[in-house]
């Protein structure tokens, strides 16, 4: 559909730019050029060359010089009637200059002017004579001729060696028949036809620049009487227009504009239907593809359907290996099961040789005892004698004491009378040293009082002291308390947020992540199983009491997922990364064992009986990670602790660990019958538990831990509060302490100054008495030395005690180390023999596991059996389908699935098409090439429509400049024109309004003009007077006016003969002899142009060698005179 409608628009758009001559007229073309850069001429068809050739011709006729009319083209030598109007018959001859035809009204003038039209190929309608060809025939005659002899001499003459030098035209007008009209071209020299073709006679006035169907160019009688009689503006323009072929050329740019505008109109047609051809051709080319891929679906499918075939073969076979492998598996099993049963009998005999070991390294240890007590006997006797020794220092001691007790009371004795002696003397001393001792015993008194204040200071510091280090101490143990306070609380919060959380997302309960991998594992396609999991996800609670202890001991395998080969683990784990998400991954073998061989006794509570699991996968899972079929829950520990010894001092069967609910692992197999606190997780909605009753708890929980808090939090701000009052009393008691000891060392002062003026005065006995004192002081000084060398040695011997008691102790630790190595060594061998029951219970868990594999392996034997007895059948199955074995390349589902894919799909074509794949291909390559062609003539089109805008542009603005061009020359000839009369004036052309009004001032008027400035002031001269428009002229001055401008629009054009009937028809006497003047000097000065003027009236003009008179007599005369 593309392709024709791609033609009509390349008919609609030429392809080249446009080539426009002036000369051309009407038969101006666009031509097409396979070249639209190229030069015009160059690009131009040769039915165009006479066109651009009138063009060079005429510019090299304005810049040449020729001598005379000898050499030239296009002149009318000679025109021949033959029964044409009202001529029976005329030969008439002009001048190559100016031709005055005149004569009576009715004598054929206009004939001949219509004659020399209808031979150069006019119409009839362009002569206003008659409305066909038939009319010009005279009455009574049946065809009419009529010849013109045109000059064809120069260097520019048209194709002389095949016309000669004149070209004679002749055209038959016929009235019966149905060829109306014939030409005839002869060569003018030898008369020869050398055409019969209009489309020459076209081609040789076109070369030849005669424009007969030019208004202006020949006038006939009634185009001479329009031109003459108009006035108005409008149509003054329109014989400019006509007259210089600007009309012509524009309406050759307008057909150029409109050829442009179809052109881009069927542009965006061809745009619009493009995509669908695009379609089109892709539809095509896929059905194409899809017929080519039928070809081969049917060998694909057949190939498909033989490796299904053996497919199946090699599935059984890989059942035969899976069994093979699964009894090898089982014989692996049981070959490991009578290793740990011979392990654990190994163990056994290891552990009961060392428990004799240990009881002989026992009794080795008390033997040991023995020299110890030997050894431990000598100290112990000089133990006993250090202590009698020790014994007699004491004795010696009190006796040192008694001594120095009497001299202590002879000297308290001594003083006591010095006193007296000193008494007596106040009584007979002076007043002064009575004042002196009261003065003494005043400061005595008062120091006495400053100790005992200094004291009680003293105290209360280090009574203050003492409370600063508890308060210290205090402070430590509440600031522990308001920091774990803090941080059970923050604990606490995070938990009920998370709580909060799991309200609008419960898989938050699992981990950071967990909910966007779920979603990307949905998208993910797997090798094996989708990963599943969260594991906690398929695991409810059946009691609520069991929830914290469970979720402590299942904790990670909560949040673990669970894939079957290790390639979607790499896989999974991206994801997991991708997501930040912690949780582990577990690589396993969808197998369903049973476990019920494995399962303690009914009535205790296992973890796996107090949990509703719904995957069996994920049941089997934790009883493979977390034995959960055999750990028994307890509501307490005590009730743990009777259940793992219930079984004579053992474990019970099948039970591998005990957990209770308050938080204590009662026993494990590995680690013997040791109770542990467990550390308790923080509690989540994993277990599918009620997450609001949690949240309750945990408020409430959290409202607890808050009210600690501010408890630790007021008792810490109680004991800052006491420690700051404490630190100010110790400040204001050290400071009254210094003042204090200050009082003291003045009043020590003071008394020592008052003693020596005291001392001065005393009498002679009291020194007696006091040497005497000073002698037992000396005494009672060498006791107390006596007393302290007594005292050295006791130490010494106090310090031998102490070395022999360590000797013994010493001997007591070596005892007792071998005591308790003995001890141990006896637990020791108790705890071997405790483990020969656990070992003897793992013998009796192992023999159990070995009766279910053997049951397993029987099993499997006869599931291999079964399977190749299959494999023969299967195989024969195959070999019916496919004779040969053929490698398999994808397994059986996937053959299967592919095999469907293949069916569908040849059932698809067949539906939707019912062609061979020759015809589609066929069908196809034509849409593809129709598709191309049309993108390419688009791709062309689009370019050589831009250059053919862009030709039309430039084109219109040389026309513009054209038209200046003709119009500037057309008002400066008539300007000339009208001097010849005297006259001015001047041409107003509005090309925006296509307007043309003459301006002219006549003779009168420049008269009147003078006599008006002479009389007027200076400053009105000059603007007092206007051009007249040619509607205020008399009818001469008008018909003078116009043929000044048919002879300015005469000299811009460029037509080799010009012609005008009955120019003179409203002209005076004066006037037509002024224009007459005007014609013949314009016509002389014009080279190689012929004027034929036509008038009925006398002529004013005297015959010369450049112009003709011809008077024509009446029609029934047809012999013309000639001057």
């Amino acid at each position: 559909m593309a392709k024709p409608r791609l033609k009509h628009l390349l008919d609609d758009a030429p392809e080249a730019s446009v080539c426009i001559s002036p000369a051309a007229g009407k038969r101006s073309k666009i031509e097409r050029s396979q070249t639209p850069d190229s030069d015009q001429e160059n690009s131009m068809a040769p039915s165009q060359a006479a066109a651009k050739t009138g063009v060079i011709r005429l510019r090299a006729r304005n810049g040449e010089e020729h001598t005379d009319g000898a050499d030239c083209i296009g002149i009318v030598e000679r025109v021949e009637l033959q029964d044409f109007m009202c001529h029976e018959r005329a030969d008439v001859k002009l001048c190559p200059k100016v031709n005055f035809i005149t004569g009576q009204n009715g004598s054929g003038k206009s004939a001949i002017l219509t004659a020399l039209i209808i031979a150069l190929g006019g119409k009839a309608s362009a002569t206003n004579r008659a409305p066909s060809l038939k009319e010009f025939v005279r009455e009574g005659q049946t065809r009419a001729v009529v010849r013109v002899h045109l000059k064809n001499r120069g260097s520019e003459a048209y194709l002389p060696e095949r016309f000669g030098s004149s070209i004679i035209i002749e055209r038959q007008l016929n009235t019966v028949g149905n060829a109306t009209s014939l030409f005839k071209i002869r060569n003018g020299n030898s008369g020869e036809v050398i055409s019969r073709k209009k489309e020459d006679v076209v081609a040789i006035t076109d070369h030849m620049a005669i424009q007969v169907d030019n208004p202006i160019n020949i006038l006939s009688q009634d185009a001479a009487r329009e031109f003459l009689a108009s006035t108005s503006p409008d149509k003054m323009y329109h014989f400019f227009l006509k007259g210089t072929q600007l009309f012509q050329l524009r309406e050759d740019l307008e057909v150029v504009r409109q050829a442009i505008t179809r052109a881009e109109s069927s542009i965006n047609r061809k745009k619009e239907v493009l995509p669908e051809m695009k379609a089109e051709k892709r539809r095509w080319e896929q059905h194409y593809e899809d017929m080519r891929q039928a070809r081969d679906l049917s060998t694909k499918m057949e190939s498909l359907s033989h490796q299904m075939a053996w497919a199946m073969v090699e599935e059984a076979e890989a059942e035969v290996q899976k069994a093979n492998e699964d009894i090898s598996m089982q014989q692996k099993k049981l070959s490991k099961v009578d290793e740990k049963v011979d392990a654990e009998r190994a163990a056994i005999d290891e552990i009961n040789k060392e428990v004799e070991q240990l009881e002989e390294q026992a009794s080795a240890q008390m033997v040991q005892l023995e020299p110890l007590q030997e050894e431990r006997r000598v100290p112990l006797e000089r133990l006993n004698s250090l202590k009698s020794t020790l014994r007699t220092f004491k004795q010696t001691e009190n006796e040192i004491n008694a001594e120095a007790r009497s001299t202590r009371e002879r000297i308290e004795a001594l003083k006591k009378e010095i006193a007296v002696e000193r008494e007596r003397l106040v009584d007979k001393g002076s007043a002064g040293r009575e004042r002196l001792k009261k003065t003494i015993q005043d400061l005595e008194d008062s120091i006495a009082d400053q100790e005992a204040e200094l004291s009680k200071l003293q105290e209360q510091q280090k009574a203050l002291e003492d409370r600063s280090l508890e308060l210290h101490e205090t402070e430590k143990e509440r600031k522990a308390d308001v920091v774990r306070a803090q941080q059970q609380v923050e604990h606490v919060k995070s938990g009920l947020q998370d709580l909060m959380n799991q309200t609008s997302d419960q898989m938050s309960a699992f981990g950071r992540g967990v909910k966007e991998a779920l979603v990307e594992i949905k998208r993910t396609k797997w090798q094996g199983m989708t990963p599943i999991g969260p594991i906690g996800k398929f695991v409810k609670l059946r009691d609520r009491k069991w929830s914290l202890i469970i979720e402590t001991t299942l904790d990670k395998t909560l949040n673990s997922f669970l894939v079957d080969s290790h390639a979607d683990r790499i896989k999974l784990d991206a994801i997991f990364r991708q997501y930040n998400c912690q949780s582990r991954i577990v690589v396993c073998r969808a197998e369903m064992f049973d476990y019920t061989q494995g399962e303690p006794d009914s009535s205790y509570t296992t973890m796996l009986r107090a949990l509703h699991i719904s995957d069996e996968l994920v049941k089997r899972q934790l009883i493979n990670i977390n034995r959960i079929e055999q750990i028994v829950l307890v509501e307490h520990r005590a009730e743990g602790d009777r259940l793992m010894s219930s079984n004579n001092g053992g474990f019970p069967r099948n039970v591998s660990a005990c957990l209770s609910a308050d938080g204590y692992n009662v026993g494990a197999r590995r680690g013997g019958l040791s109770t542990q606190a467990i550390s308790l997780v923080r509690q989540s909605s994993r277990l599918g538990e009620d997450i609001s009753q949690t949240i309750a708890r945990e408020r409430q929980i959290l409202a607890e831990k808050s009210k600690v808090l501010t408890e630790a939090q007021k008792a810490l701000a109680e004991i800052r509060n006491e420690m700051e009052a404490v630190a100010g009393e110790y400040k204001r008691s050290s400071l009254a302490e210094l003042k204090c000891r200050e009082r003291i060392n003045r009043a020590t002062s003071e008394i020592q100054q008052t003693r020596e003026r005291l001392h001065s005065d005393e009498p002679a006995k009291i020194a007696a008495l006091e040497g005497e004192l000073e002698t037992f002081e000396t005494q009672l000084e060498s006791i107390q030395t006596q007393f302290r060398d007594h005292i050295s040695q006791r130490k010494v011997k106090e310090e031998e005690i102490r070395q022999v008691e360590s000797d013994l102790r010493l001997v007591e630790q070596k005892a007792s180390f071998i005591r308790d190595k003995a001890d141990k060594l006896r637990r020791a061998a108790e705890s071997k023999a405790t483990q020969c029951q656990t070992h003897n219970n793992n013998i009796e868990y192992w023999n159990s596991k070995r009766t279910t594999l053997e049951e397993k392996m029987r099993s499997l034997e006869a599931q291999k059996m079964d399977v190749e007895a299959r494999v023969g059948e299967i195989e024969n199955d195959a070999r019916k389908v496919c004779p040969e074995r053929v490698p398999v390349e994808h397994p059986p589902r996937k053959l299967d699935r592919m095999i469907s894919e293949c069916k569908a799909r040849l059932e698809e074509i067949e539906r939707s098409s019912n062609m061979t794949l020759a015809e589609v291909a066929e069908k196809a390559q034509t849409y593809i090439m129709t598709y191309t062609k049309a993108k390419e003539e688009l791709r062309s089109v689009i370019a050589l429509v831009s250059a053919l805008k862009t030709a039309h542009q430039q084109r219109l603005n040389k026309w513009m400049q054209f038209r200046d061009s003709m119009a500037v020359r057309t008002k400066l000839h008539f300007i000339k024109n009208l001097m010849q009369r005297g006259y001015t004036g001047k041409l107003e052309f509005d090309h925006t309004q296509c307007t043309l009004i003459p301006k002219v001032k006549t003779d009168q008027d420049l008269v009147s003009e003078r006599i008006t400035d002479s009389t007027s002031s200076p400053s009105a001269k000059g603007g007092s007077y206007q051009r007249k428009d040619t509607r205020s002229l008399s009818g001469g001055e008008k018909s003078f006016t116009t043929i000044c401008l048919l002879l300015s629009l005469w000299e811009t054009m460029n037509c080799p003969v010009r012609a005008l009937d009955e120019f003179d028809v409203f002209m005076d006497a004066a006037n037509r002899r002024i224009a007459m003047s005007m014609m013949v000097a314009s016509a002389r000065t014009q080279r190689d142009t012929q004027f034929i003027l036509i008038t009925p009236q006398d002529m004013s003009v005297k015959p010369d060698k450049d112009v003709t008179i011809l008077r024509l007599q009446p029609p029934q005369r047809t012999a013309v005179s000639r001057h």
